[in-house]
């Protein structure tokens, strides 16, 4: 793996804090998308817009196949968690205005394809081969249960402070990921610098 083993520890606790952040995002906003984009004004086009999610994860992963190989694993993982925050971002910020709405779809398919990929790239660059398995399933453990409360927690959050004021916390959430990524990817160039 590209981290020395003194930063292994840390490194795993900061990756599942990451994938956990962008599980949240993505469980939050796909159970309540249709209904959301319908209250926040954009009425039957909701369905429309909301089935751009899937061909936009298909594509990301194209994408991903022709001019990815030049992105190492960290980084990917920051441009999936950046396309997410930027989604909900452009959705808090539009409202319903309808290029907004499908560029929030895009942006949250992009980065979810590339998400999934990155959960699989990003363990075995960092700790390698051995023991990938037990890695990912405990990284899996934390993005699952945080997805599993997301849900709940982004109902109630619209139901007490609104739709744009969640999306911005979503936003702020996605963040803290975003950082947790970078905090990695800098430690494996310290490890390989020094």
């Amino acid at each position: 793996g590209a981290l020395e083993p003194q930063a292994r520890r840390r490194g795993m606790l900061l990756v599942s804090f990451a994938f956990s952040l962008s599980g949240f995002t993505l469980a939050a906003i796909l159970a309540h998308m249709v209904p959301m984009l319908g209250a926040i004004g954009l009425g039957s086009a909701a369905v429309v817009i909301g089935s751009l999610f899937g061909p936009a994860q298909v594509l990301s992963r194209l994408i991903n196949m022709v001019f990815g190989k030049s992105l190492s694993p960290p980084a990917l993982a920051i441009v999936s968690a950046a396309l997410m925050v930027v989604g909900a971002v452009i959705l808090g910020l539009s409202g319903d205005w309808l290029p907004g709405a499908v560029a929030f779809a895009v942006c949250l398919g992009l980065g979810s394809g590339i998400n999934s990929i990155a959960q699989g790239s990003l363990p075995l660059y960092l700790f390698g081969s051995a023991g990938y398995g037990a890695i990912t399933g405990k990284m899996a453990a934390a993005r699952l249960a945080t997805g599993a409360a997301a849900p709940f927690a982004f109902a109630t959050a619209m139901n007490h402070f609104g739709t744009t004021i969640s999306l911005f916390v979503i936003a702020a959430l996605g963040t803290l990921g975003i950082l947790a990524f970078v905090a990695v990817a800098s430690s494996v160039h310290r490890d390989r610098v020094a």
